[in-house]
């Protein structure tokens, strides 16, 4: 893993290959920043990224890893999901979009509405493949994820669509490997307290009732977007 903090970057342990929570975009997702798309994997720590709730965020941290054909093939639940254009409804997202499995979606509906009392919810991308125009990228021989943190879990957009940035919650911060959690620690040291709880952005939904939502979208023909 590449990590860089504060501009310098430093090498870092693997990803946790038995733990795959963490969120990351294909490097090259066009994430919104200061008024233009930038390609994920050319961000740099303190680039500022347009923020559903909070506008303007500047990147804390950043964590870089590229997996070949020969990890791919050991670890084939790290094959990154393809979200084709226009697959989530209403357009979006505007061109196909590259993620890791457990990277979130912000999904918005009546049906989430209905299931879940939130109109709005994230939902992880491997549980919405049974949707037209949302699989496994079975494709690609390679690719580059990118993480990356704010100061708090944000939605922001990715060719696009509404998806999150990354979630300092237990789980995901056990899928980075030691250095680069230390570097987390470092930048976020309240994280190290027994008592601080990450707020997610968004309601969180389990991967058993996320696909639920993907079949009655499914059986009803709606887009995840209404």
């Amino acid at each position: 893993m590449r990590i860089q903090n504060g501009g310098n970057a430093v090498d870092g342990e693997d990803l946790t290959w038995d733990n795959t929570n963490v969120v990351c975009f294909g490097a090259d997702a066009l994430i919104m920043a200061d008024g233009d798309e930038v390609a994920a994997g050319d961000l740099q720590v303190g680039d500022l990224v347009e923020t559903r709730d909070d506008g303007l965020q500047a990147i804390r941290w950043i964590g870089k890893r590229h997996l070949d054909a020969d990890t791919l093939a050991a670890y084939p639940n790290l094959r990154p999901i393809r979200i084709r254009a226009g697959a989530l409804g209403d357009g979006l997202p505007h061109s196909d979009l590259i993620v890791s499995p457990q990277h979130r979606i912000l999904v918005r509906s009546r049906i989430a509405m209905k299931m879940f009392g939130a109109a709005e919810v994230l939902v992880a991308a491997k549980q919405l493949v049974q949707l037209d125009g949302i699989d496994i990228a079975t494709d690609l021989d390679s690719v580059t994820y990118v993480h990356f943190l704010f100061d708090r879990h944000q939605i922001v957009l990715s060719n696009g669509a509404e998806t999150e940035s990354m979630f300092t919650g237990e789980e995901a911060l056990r899928s980075v490997g030691p250095q680069a959690l230390a570097e987390i620690m470092a930048i976020f040291p309240e994280l190290a307290q027994n008592h601080a709880e990450a707020v997610s952005a968004r309601m969180l939904v389990s991967g058993r009732m996320g696909r639920k939502l993907a079949v009655r979208h499914a059986q009803n023909a709606k887009p995840l977007l209404m």
